[in-house]
């Protein structure tokens, strides 16, 4: 594993979420992004690898917000600033290797930068059939990532896993959800299921028996895509489907698809964020899917997502 003072060689280009960026760090998780032809100009976003120990570094686990710009730090790894939506200053402790400043910076950080863009950014699993998406959400450990892979086994497309930014819509527009990732984070009972194994895998910072699972190009979606539906995922001694409305169903998304709040209330947009769900739930059916956590059961469950897709499309089909 690289330390953080090997990565000041170069700068990498992608286009992720629909806006340009430079970084100053190679992200193999943004791959799929890469955007070889850009230059120096139309850069929306810069990630700086700046070795010095930046600002004053907040207690672990706790961040500070002051004059546009959030602070955080992590313990044993170092700092990020988010400053205006437009730059993510990465402050690395000495010896730290690379993958962990990536863990944070596309996650932590990455999700401050899109709040302070005013972006709607959703936590779940999301893939399309058909150029029409779905977005799995729930808790940790309510299994999203294993059934966004189950479905691609089925010839669905990857559109991201973990956090995605998605383009609310007016009233009676459509959501939009962009591509966010070419990986899948799955834990290593999922992947037995599945067939395959996690020799060879990048093993998950946090979970000894969690991997990240690189998905074929041919698999990823190439473009954002209207968001045809939202499942909120539960465990239950059968499969079971309820669709959520009214202040119910805004509720339901914003607590299952909510990251960071810490970070939405610190910088005073915790409301935005909300009215961003309520515009989605607006134009998107949201369902709350309970399911049995026997992996056997797994082909049931997404033949009623596929069902469900179905019938939503023929639904929208009539209404145009």
């Amino acid at each position: 594993m690289a330390a953080a003072s090997s990565l000041e060689s170069e700068r990498f280009h992608y286009r992720h979420s629909g806006v340009r960026i430079c970084s100053d760090i190679h992200l193999p998780e943004w791959m799929a992004f890469a955007d070889d032809e850009q230059g120096a100009s139309g850069v929306d976003i810069r990630i700086i690898l700046a070795p010095d120990a930046g600002p004053a570094e907040p207690p672990p686990g706790h961040g500070t917000y002051d004059d546009g710009t959030l602070c955080f730090a992590v313990d044993g790894i170092g700092s990020w600033t988010v400053s205006g939506g437009a730059e993510i200053a990465v402050h690395p402790h000495p010896g730290v290797g690379a993958r962990e400043l990536r863990l944070f910076t596309l996650g932590s950080a990455w999700g401050a930068l899109g709040y302070q863009r005013g972006w709607a950014m959703l936590h779940g699993s999301a893939v399309a059939r058909n150029d029409r998406a779905v977005l799995f959400c729930g808790d940790a450990g309510q299994g999203k990532s294993t059934l966004a892979a189950a479905m691609t086994e089925r010839g669905w497309k990857l559109v991201g896993d973990d956090l995605s930014r998605i383009e609310p819509g007016g009233a009676g527009h459509t959501p939009m959800i962009h591509p966010s990732s070419a990986r899948l984070k799955l834990w290593d009972s999922a992947l037995h299921y599945l067939g395959l194994n996690s020799e060879g895998l990048e093993r998950d910072f946090f979970r000894d028996e969690k991997y990240h699972l690189a998905v074929h190009p041919g698999q990823l979606a190439a473009h954002p895509m209207p968001l045809a539906a939202v499942f909120i995922l539960g465990w239950d001694d059968r499969l079971t489907a309820e669709r959520l409305r009214g202040a119910e169903a805004v509720r339901g998304l914003a607590e299952a698809s909510m990251y960071r709040k810490e970070y939405l209330e610190l910088m005073g947009t915790l409301a935005e964020q909300i009215v961003h769900c309520a515009r989605i739930a607006s134009n998107v059916p949201i369902y709350r899917i309970g399911r049995p956590r026997d992996f056997k059961l797994l082909p049931n469950v997404c033949l009623q997502v596929d069902k469900m897709l179905s019938d939503i499309a023929a639904v929208r089909d009539l209404a145009e």
